[in-house]
C-alpha cells in the first residue's frame, strides 16, 4: 500500500505560494530601549595603534607554540620493557656505580613470577670500567682498567663485584718492546643466560704481548655469575681461563720490514724474524686442520678428553653438556654450556641452544633480556685465535736539555772529571 505524504506536501505548498505572491518575510524589529528591556552591549572599540601589543618576531615557519618554553622531561622510565604491575628497582644500577666508573653496558632482565597471578620482576645489571693508574714502564704488564659490575633489583636490593686489574709478567719480551706499542689491553661484556636462577654472567677479558718479537699473545678471561636464591642477590666466581696464541702476521711483517706498531718495530727488516715466521706458518695450518677434525668428532659425542688444559675446550664443554642434558641433569648442562660463552667472551648459538633445551627440560620459563642479545658463532680453538690489530704508538719524546742561564759559562771538557 502506498504511503500518503499529504502533510509534508501541504506544508511545502504553503511556503512556496507565500514566496510566489511576494509576501514579505518577517523582518527583525529595531531594538529600542524600553523600560525593563535589557540593553544590547555595544561592540568593543579597537585600541589605538599605539596601545596595541607589538607582533611577536618569530622566525619563518614558527608558530606561537614553538616560542613557548619546553615542557619538562618526564622522569626516566626505569625499565623500558616493564609489564603492567612489574616490580622494578627503586634506583637504576647506572645511578649506583662507583664514582668515575664509566658505564660500558646495561641490561634489563625480566624474571617471570614464581606463582601464577604474581607480577614479574625486572632487574638491571650495569658494567663499568675504572681507570687504574699505571706507569709507562708498567704498560706491557698491566691493562690500566678495572671492571665493576652492579646488579639492582626491586626494592633496594643491590649486589656488586669488582674484577681485579688483569696483569701478566713478560717472560722474554725485550725491554725495548716493553715500552710503547706492546701495552696490555682489557675489555668486558655482559651475557644474559635466560636462566632465572643465574640470569647474567659478567666476563672481564685481557691480553698481553710477550715473546722475543712481541709475537706471543697471552689471553685472560674471568667470569662472575649473578645468583638469585630465595630473593637473595649475589655475585659468585664462575670460571676463568688463560691461554696463548701466536701472531704470525706480526712475525711476517717484521721479516719484511712492514711492521710499524711500535718504535722497536720500525727499525727496518729483521731477518731474525723470518725463520720463526716461516716455521710457524707451516705448522699452524696443519695443526688448525687437525683441531677442526677433532672438534667435529667431539660434537658428535665422541672422546673422553677433559677441558682443563685442552686447546679446544669449547667442543668438550658442548659434548659434556649434551650428555648431562640427556641424563636429566639440566642445571649442570646449563652451567657447562655457559663455559663456552665465558671463554668466547660472548653469547654463542651452540651454547644457548643447549640452555634453551635445558630450560624446557626443567619446565622453567626463561628470563627475558632487553636489549635483545645477539648470538655469535662458536669461537675457534684457542691456539687459532687471531691476534688483535696492533695500535700504532709513537716513540717517547726526548727530554730537552735545559739551556744555561745568561752569563753562565759552559763547562769545559775537563770539569768535574775524576
Amino acid at each position: 500500500m502506498r504511503r500518503s505524504h499529504t502533510p509534508w506536501v501541504a506544508l511545502f505548498a504553503t511556503a512556496t505560494l507565500g514566496a510566489c505572491h511576494g509576501e514579505p518575510s518577517p523582518q527583525p524589529q529595531p531594538d529600542h530601549a524600553t523600560d525593563g528591556a535589557v540593553p544590547v552591549a555595544a561592540p568593543a572599540k579597537a585600541l589605538p595603534v599605539a596601545q596595541q601589543e607589538p607582533p611577536l618576531n618569530l622566525p619563518a615557519g614558527q608558530t606561537l607554540g614553538d616560542a613557548l618554553p619546553q615542557v619538562p622531561a618526564l622522569p626516566r622510565r626505569l625499565a623500558s620493557g616493564a609489564q603492567a604491575g612489574a616490580l622494578v628497582p627503586q634506583t637504576s644500577c647506572a645511578d649506583q656505580l662507583p664514582a668515575d666508573c664509566a658505564l660500558a653496558k646495561r641490561l634489563e632482565i625480566t624474571v617471570p613470577a614464581d606463582k601464577p597471578g604474581e607480577p614479574p620482576t625486572i632487574g638491571e645489571v650495569c658494567l663499568c670500567t675504572n681507570a687504574v693508574e699505571r706507569s709507562e714502564a708498567d704498560g706491557a704488564r698491566a691493562t690500566g682498567k678495572q671492571w665493576v659490575v652492579v646488579a639492582a633489583w626491586p626494592g633496594e636490593r643491590k649486589a656488586a663485584a669488582t674484577f681485579a686489574e688483569a696483569r701478566h709478567e713478560p717472560t722474554d719480551l725485550p725491554p725495548e718492546r716493553q715500552k710503547a706499542g706492546h701495552d696490555g689491553a682489557a675489555w668486558g661484556s655482559l651475557i644474559a643466560t635466560g636462566w632465572p636462577q643465574m640470569p647474567v654472567i659478567a666476563v672481564a677479558s685481557a691480553r698481553f704481548a710477550d715473546g722475543p718479537f712481541g709475537e706471543v699473545v697471552h689471553w685472560q678471561r674471568t667470569a662472575q655469575a649473578l645468583h638469585l636464591d630465595a630473593g637473595k642477590l649475589t655475585w659468585q666466581p664462575f670460571a676463568e681461563r688463560a691461554f696463548t696464541s701466536l701472531d704470525i702476521n706480526h712475525l711476517q711483517a717484521l721479516c719484511e720490514g712492514k711492521a710499524d706498531a711500535s718504535p722497536a718495530d720500525r727499525s727496518g727488516a729483521d731477518p731474525a724474524a723470518c725463520e720463526p715466521a716461516e716455521r710457524a706458518a707451516q705448522g699452524q695450518a696443519q695443526a688448525a686442520a687437525d683441531r677442526q677434525a677433532l672438534r667435529q668428532k667431539r660434537l658428535k659425542g665422541q672422546g673422553t678428553e677433559r677441558a682443563d688444559a685442552d686447546a679446544d675446550p669449547q667442543s668438550i664443554w658442548l659434548r659434556e653438556a649434551r650428555k648431562q642434558l640427556k641424563a636429566g641433569q639440566w642445571q649442570a648442562a646449563i652451567e657447562t654450556a655457559l663455559h663456552v660463552d665465558m671463554v668466547c667472551g660472548e653469547a654463542t648459538r651452540d651454547a644457548h641452544a643447549i640452555v634453551a633445551d635445558a630450560l624446557v627440560e626443567g619446565h622453567v620459563t626463561p628470563a627475558r633480556v632487553s636489549p635483545n642479545q645477539p648470538l655469535g658463532d662458536l669461537c675457534e680453538p684457542l691456539p687459532d685465535k687471531p691476534a688483535p690489530k696492533r695500535q700504532r704508538a709513537e716513540a717517547e719524546k726526548p727530554v730537552k736539555a735545559e739551556k744555561p742561564a745568561k752569563g753562565a759559562k759552559a763547562p769545559r771538557a775537563g770539569d768535574n772529571q775524576p
